[in-house]
């Protein structure tokens, strides 16, 4: 049963259990890039900075700057694996023995077989 209907990537969807698990990875995503700024910023501004910067005001915005550019390369990270789409679900079998197993839509052309003629029609 559906929880609530949905826009996302411009498709409409509706957010059953696959929609909650990508919404559950949007959210550690989000909380890891918050981790790694608040980690980033706070260790180089302790521990690595002190011995190179004696202007305490200076060290703070520097350590800012490095853990938003730690935080900018974790998001890059957060948003491929929250995005990121399994195949099939565990535990799913081909029916046949030229059988393929896919979750969700397939867009495109999909043929089993080792004479296959594709005929995609607009």
């Amino acid at each position: 049963m559906p929880l609530f209907p949905a826009i996302l990537g411009g498709q409409r969807r509706v957010l059953g259990v696959v929609g909650m698990r990508q919404t559950v990875r949007w959210w550690v995503a989000g909380l890891v890039v918050v981790a790694a700024f608040g980690a980033a910023t706070w260790g180089s501004g302790v521990f690595v900075l002190p011995r190179a910067m004696k202007s305490e005001g200076d060290r703070w915005v520097v350590a800012a700057g490095l853990g938003v550019a730690v935080a900018a390369l974790v998001a890059l990270w957060g948003q491929s694996w929250a995005t990121r789409e399994s195949v099939a679900e565990p535990g799913t079998t081909a029916a046949g023995k030229r059988s393929i197993t896919a979750a969700g839509d397939i867009s495109g052309i999909a043929s089993t077989g080792d004479d296959a003629t594709n005929t995609q029609l607009k």
